[in-house]
C-alpha cells in the first residue's frame, strides 16, 4: 500500500505564500472504497483497513477521469487509505495538511482519529505526531458528501442540474502533504499598501498565541531592501510597518513581486520557524464612482472562469495547465478573472500574482437558506479570506452570487442580515479590497454595484440608464418566477462604481441537443465574432460602466458559451479576441 510512484502528480509545493523546504507530498495512488451503506465506521475500517479497495489517484476528485475512479454519481461516503514513512531527519512535530476535500472529512492515523473538518474548499490540517509510530504508518480518510443545497457547493449539482450546473466533486481535490513544524508556526500573511505614504502594513498570523520575536525581511532581486521585527507578546498575530523607497508597484502591466523572508523565534519553546513568501505593492480603491488601481483609473475587462479542467475536473492535471489558463486569459485581452462559484487552488492565485491577472475571489453558494448554510458558509469564508488575503492579484471578495441561498432578501430580513453581516465580517478581516456583497442584483451592501445582463431582448445602454435612474427596477424581466431588483430598498448605490459582471454568454460549437447558451447560437466563426462585437460595442457605449465580466472562459459539459473549447482551443484567433476585448473602455482607463 506504500506509494510506489517515482512521478508524483502535482509535485509542486501547494502553498506558494508559505514556502517551506521540508515536506512530504502524499499525492499519488491510494486505496479507495465507496461505502454506499455507510457501514465503514461500525465495522472499523479506520483500524482494520479497507476490505476490498480499488486504486485512486490523489488529488483528483472521484468524478474525474484522472482519479481512475471516474464515478459520475459516487456513494455519499467514500474512504481513502495509504501508508507512509516519516523521514528520519524529522525531529519536530508533524502536521498533516489537506488543501481541499469535499465535504466532511474525518482523518485517522494508525486507527486513531486525529481530527475532522467540514467544508469542501478551505484548507485544513491536524497535528498527528501523537498518533505516529516508528516505521510504516497508515492514514485513513472517511469523506462524506451530499447533494444538499444547505451546504456550499457552487455549481456542483450532480447528474440532475440546471443548464448552468455541472456534475459534482467528491473527496480530495487539492494536494495532501506532511511537514515538520515547531510548536508554534507561521500560518498566514496579509498586507495593505497605501500609495500616498508608501506604507506597507504586513500582518503575520501564527498557529497559536506565542511569546516570541517575529523578524521579516523584504528583498528585491536577491538584496534585502528593508526589514523589521517585533515581539509577539502572547498574540496569535503581529503587524509590521514598512516604508519602501522608490517602490515598484504591482499591476497587470508590471506584476512586480518582492521576496519576503519570515522568521518566528518562540522564547518559551526555544524553537524557530522560517518561511519564504512574497508580496506585491498595490492599492485598490474607489472614488467618485470610479474603480482605481494605484490611484489610477482601472477599467475592468474580466472573464467568468468556472475553474474546471479536462480529465481533472476541479483539479488541473499539472501546474502548467493552471499557468496556461492565466496566460490564455491575458492573451485574450482580459485583465481580470472572476473565479465563479469555486474557491480556486492557491497555485492559480500564484500564477495570477506572477503574470499580472486581477482576480475576484468568490464563495461557492448554497441555495437553501438555513442555519446550516449560515454556519457552513461563514466558517469556510473566514478560512478562505485568511488563506488568500496575502495575494496581490485578489482585488475583490464575492461572498454571494445572484441571491443564491438568500433568495428572499426583499421580504425576509434574516436573509438580508446574513448578506450584510458577511460583508461586514469580510471588511473586518480585510479593508484593502472591494467587497461585492451579492453579485448580480438585489444590492444591499458593498463597495461595487454589479449587475448581470445578457442582452437577450433589450439594449444594455437603455437598461442601465433605467436602473441608474431607478435601482428598484428589475435587472431581469423574470428569474425563477421572481423579478430581481437592481438594489434593495434603502440600499445606498449612489456614487458606487457600476460594473456589468455577467454578460455575453454566446454559444458556439454544438455537442448535443442539450447544449445551453444565452440566446441564439451563431452558425459560423464570422457570425460569432460579429455577435461578440455587437455586445462589446454596447458595453463600450455605456459610459457609466467601470468594467465588465464576459461569460465565459471555456465550455463545460452542456454549457457551450466559452470563448475557448473545454480543451482550451480558442473559438476565434487569440489576436481577434484580444482586439475586441481591449477595444472596450479605452477612454476610461486601463
Amino acid at each position: 500500500m506504500h506509494n510506489p510512484e517515482t512521478v508524483i502528480p502535482r509535485p509542486e509545493y501547494p502553498r506558494p505564500l508559505l514556502m517551506r523546504e521540508a515536506w512530504l507530498n502524499l499525492n499519488g495512488t491510494w486505496s479507495f472504497q465507496m461505502d454506499a451503506d455507510n457501514i465503514g465506521m461500525s465495522l472499523g475500517w479506520f483500524a482494520a483497513g479497507l476490505p476490498s479497495p480499488a486504486n485512486i489517484v490523489v488529488p483528483y476528485p472521484v468524478e474525474s477521469a484522472a482519479s481512475k475512479i471516474h464515478a459520475v454519481a459516487p456513494a455519499e461516503v467514500v474512504w481513502y487509505e495509504r501508508e507512509f514513512v516519516i523521514p528520519a531527519e524529522w525531529s519536530e512535530r508533524v502536521m498533516l495538511r489537506i488543501g481541499a476535500c469535499d465535504h466532511w472529512t474525518r482523518v485517522f492515523i494508525n486507527g486513531q482519529e486525529v481530527g475532522q473538518h467540514r467544508g469542501g474548499y478551505a484548507p485544513f490540517g491536524f497535528d498527528i505526531g501523537h498518533a505516529l509510530i516508528d516505521g510504516i504508518n497508515r492514514i485513513t480518510l472517511r469523506v462524506e458528501d451530499s447533494l444538499s443545497w444547505t451546504q456550499p457547493r457552487g455549481k456542483q449539482a450532480g447528474t440532475t442540474r440546471w443548464p448552468i450546473d455541472y456534475d459534482s466533486v467528491t473527496g480530495i481535490w487539492q494536494t495532501i502533504w506532511l511537514e515538520p513544524l515547531p510548536m508554534v508556526c507561521i500560518e498566514s500573511t496579509a498586507f495593505e499598501y497605501k500609495l500616498a505614504s508608501a506604507e506597507l502594513m504586513y500582518t503575520v498570523g501564527f498557529s497559536a498565541q506565542v511569546d516570541g520575536l517575529l523578524e521579516v525581511a523584504i528583498s528585491d532581486h536577491g538584496s534585502v531592501i528593508t526589514s523589521a521585527s517585533a515581539q509577539t507578546n502572547l498574540r496569535s498575530e503581529t503587524r509590521l510597518r514598512f516604508v519602501i523607497e522608490h517602490p515598484q508597484l504591482w499591476s497587470p502591466d508590471t506584476p512586480h513581486l518582492y521576496d519576503v523572508s519570515l522568521k518566528l523565534t518562540n522564547h518559551q519553546a526555544n524553537d524557530i520557524d522560517t518561511v519564504e513568501s512574497y508580496v506585491g505593492l498595490r492599492e485598490i480603491s474607489t472614488a467618485d464612482g470610479a474603480l482605481r488601481l494605484n490611484e489610477q483609473p482601472l477599467y475592468l475587462r474580466g472573464v467568468l472562469d468556472q475553474g474546471y479542467f479536462p480529465e481533472g475536473w476541479y483539479t488541473a492535471l499539472t501546474d502548467e495547465d493552471i499557468r496556461r489558463d492565466v496566460q490564455l486569459t491575458l492573451a485574450m485581452g482580459f485583465n481580470c478573472a472572476r473565479k465563479h462559484q469555486k474557491a480556486e487552488d492557491p497555485r492559480y492565485l500564484y500564477w495570477a500574482d506572477k503574470l499580472g491577472l486581477l482576480v475576484w475571489a468568490e464563495m461557492p453558494s448554497g441555495r437553501i437558506f438555513s442555519t446550516e448554510l449560515v454556519e457552513a458558509l461563514t466558517s469556510e469564508w473566514i478560512d478562505l479570506v485568511k488563506r488568500d488575503r496575502g495575494h496581490p492579484s485578489v482585488m475583490a471578495w464575492v461572498p454571494f452570487n445572484e441571491s443564491w441561498g438568500v433568495w428572499h432578501q426583499a421580504e425576509r430580513p434574516a436573509q438580508r442580515a446574513f448578506v450584510d453581516g458577511i460583508v461586514g465580517l469580510t471588511k473586518a478581516l480585510d479593508t484593502s479590497r472591494c467587497v461585492v456583497g451579492n453579485d448580480g442584483w438585489e444590492f444591499s451592501s458593498g463597495d461595487l454595484w454589479t449587475l448581470h445582463l445578457y442582452f437577450e431582448n433589450r439594449d444594455v445602454v437603455t437598461r442601465l440608464d433605467e436602473l441608474i435612474a431607478d435601482p428598484s427596477k428589475s435587472v431581469t424581466d423574470e428569474y425563477g418566477g421572481h423579478e430581481r431588483a437592481g438594489a434593495l430598498p434603502a440600499a445606498a448605490v449612489a456614487g458606487l462604481p457600476i460594473l456589468l459582471t455577467e454578460c455575453g454568454g454566446i454559444g458556439f460549437g454544438r455537442y448535443s441537443d442539450s447544449d445551453f447558451s444565452y440566446g441564439d447560437i451563431p452558425q459560423s466563426e464570422e457570425a460569432l465574432g460579429q455577435h461578440i462585437r455587437e455586445i462589446t460595442d454596447m458595453i463600450d457605449a455605456a459610459g457609466s460602466l467601470q468594467g465588465f465580466v464576459w461569460t465565459q472562459l471555456t465550455d463545460i459539459q452542456q454549457e457551450i458559451n466559452g470563448l475557448l473549447y473545454f480543451d482550451r482551443t480558442p473559438k476565434l484567433p487569440l489576436p481577434t479576441l484580444r482586439a475586441i476585448i481591449t477595444s472596450v473602455g479605452r477612454n476610461l482607463g486601463d
